[in-house]
């Protein structure tokens, strides 16, 4: 995919539409960019001929880059004087603005087809979401799974703390109860730890 030279910030769109032979059309400007080769097919296909030379007359540096190769092209009469165009010189590709095309018809005497071109622009990719991470996946089932032990560690010395001691087994440990605070609010922070941009 090419971008234009004069609306850098539309894609080229491929069309067969003038004579069969592939062409990259402007969605923006409807300008046309032949490859090195196309313009002289389409000129032998509308003549029935061999086409004039397509060498550029008066040709001087222009202000477009090629959008194949990036080079600058040059300005210059295509056939005639009036007709002024843009040429790759390196890969041969010569650049049309929307109204040339049709001036380069009259003035080479051939008749019928259209004389502009017009293409939509492409739909845009649907944006698929990012693949979740494995590694990331499995931290936070690690961290659910703490934050859920945590609770039921903090749970039962609760229990144990606030119930008769002739109705429990053993005493309420105070490390255990830590432990499990601790466990809990960790599990809690890692899976809330980065959401917004880390953790998808």
């Amino acid at each position: 995919m090419i971008n234009c030279p004069k609306c850098s910030s539309e894609a080229l769109v491929e069309t067969p539409s003038l004579g069969n032979i592939p062409l990259d059309v402007c969605p923006g400007c409807s300008g046309i960019w032949f490859d090195k080769g196309e313009l002289e097919a389409l000129l032998k296909q509308s003549l029935g001929g061999t086409p004039a030379d397509l060498e550029l007359l008066n040709s001087r540096a222009g202000s477009l880059a090629c959008p194949r190769c990036k080079n600058k092209m040059s300005r210059g009469g295509l056939v005639n004087p009036l007709l002024l165009v843009d040429k790759c010189e390196a890969c041969g590709g010569v650049w049309l603005d929307a109204n040339e095309l049709a001036l380069a018809k009259k003035l080479l005497g051939v008749s019928g087809g259209s004389s502009e071109v017009k293409v939509e622009r492409p739909a845009a990719a649907p944006v698929e979401p990012p693949a979740r991470d494995v590694k990331i996946l499995l931290i936070k089932i690690a961290a659910g799974i703490g934050a859920l032990l945590g609770l039921v560690g903090v749970s039962l010395e609760m229990y144990l703390y606030f119930s008769p001691a002739a109705s429990v087994s053993h005493a309420p440990s105070a490390g255990m109860a830590i432990a499990s605070v601790l466990l809990f609010a960790g599990g809690i922070l890692v899976l809330n730890w980065g959401k917004e941009d880390r953790w998808s």
